[in-house]
């Protein structure tokens, strides 16, 4: 690929504007379908959903490849401090919003704020996803879509410290490792701040690390190689049945071979929107979405869990193609409106500091 984009500072920012809007898709899908739960596939319109396997495979596989692509061995003082600047804050900042509209609404409803705050702000404190269990007597909930912060901040540093193997077959085995055993674990409800996640997500950040170090996102492969990972991935994927945020993998490391070798395809695809001839409006308009994606992750967060999306659902009962547009809709504008008050709110306080 001829590219002036190669290896730059924004070289991702269209995939990543792209994979956002994805993101908000699919969780206003699963709102009203969830994919993943076995009583789901047993529907004949599942079968459908098998020409958006790819997506469902690649998506998250991208993100953390995007990630993993611009990984430097660091210090682990240094790692800490970065994770602190760069991913803590918005992580309390994201919990802070949806700590007080949970405090306003049950407020408001003359409901116990103490259980609120074990189902909205417990999570938060224990990075605990996908949630939605008894602990301690108390009910508890999810940190929602933010669990990526969480488990990009976590995954980074188990790979750091794996790098502190000088032998790149030892790196290797250790992650290959890590990953079959947390694949066949069971389902696990609470699990403190994603750690088996980020086991499975450090593996994604590696293959990233080896695509800039061996230049695969750019070399060619040959028609023939690209159509037997095509075949090798589908061969998987219509039996399988992956959510990496809650740890599924029903065919174990199958699935997780079949959402690496779908992850990396997509992204090659997606790095061919960074050529000259594609500029228009429309990359222009992904790329400023890519670039503040961090942003939008934080403002999706807080929606996804202070918004009251269950009387939505309520008001389109039955109708759920209807239910996905008005979700994603609104979804998008609370989004756009949220980003910009944030940026503006952030720029102004960078402002005041100078």
């Amino acid at each position: 690929m001829n590219n002036k984009n190669k290896n730059s500072i924004g070289m991702f920012d269209i995939t990543r504007g792209m994979l956002m809007i994805a993101v908000v898709l699919g969780h206003s899908i699963t709102a009203y379908v969830k994919y993943w739960e076995p009583q789901f596939t047993m529907h004949w319109w599942y079968c459908f959903l098998i020409l958006f396997k790819p997506v469902i495979y690649g998506v998250i596989p991208m993100f953390f490849m995007m990630s993993g692509y611009g990984f430097r061995k660091k210090t682990i003082s240094k790692n800490l401090k970065d994770n602190a600047r760069y991913l803590l804050k918005p992580y309390v900042i994201t919990a802070a919003v949806v700590t007080l509209a949970c405090i306003i609404e049950n407020t408001w409803k003359h409901q116990s704020v103490k259980d609120a705050l074990w189902y909205k702000t417990v999570p938060f404190l224990l990075g605990l996803c996908p949630g939605e269990n008894w602990l301690a007597g108390h009910y508890v909930g999810s940190i929602g879509p933010i669990w990526f912060l969480v488990v990009l901040a976590l995954a980074g540093f188990i790979l750091n410290l794996f790098f502190r193997l000088e032998q790149e077959w030892m790196r290797a085995v250790c992650i290959i490792v890590a990953v079959a055993w947390c694949t066949r674990l069971p389902f696990i409800s609470l699990i403190p701040f994603c750690i088996i996640q980020a086991l499975c997500c450090c593996g994604y950040m590696y293959i990233g690390y080896l695509l800039r170090t061996h230049d695969l996102l750019y070399e060619s492969l040959g028609k023939k190689t690209i159509i037997i990972l095509v075949i090798l991935a589908f061969s998987i994927m219509i039996p399988g049945n992956i959510e990496v945020s809650q740890n599924v993998w029903a065919l174990g490391m199958l699935d997780y071979v079949a959402s690496a070798i779908t992850g990396f395809l997509l992204l090659r695809l997606c790095m061919l929107l960074n050529a000259e001839r594609f500029k228009s409006k429309v990359t222009r308009a992904l790329r400023t979405i890519g670039r503040y994606s961090l942003y939008i992750l934080c403002v999706h967060t807080m929606e996804y869990l202070a918004f009251p999306w269950t009387k939505v659902q309520s008001l389109v009962s039955g109708h759920v193609v209807l239910g996905i547009v008005i979700t994603f809709i609104m979804r998008c504008l609370i989004i756009a409106a949220g980003s910009e008050l944030l940026k503006r709110c952030l720029e102004r306080r960078r402002r005041k500091k100078k």
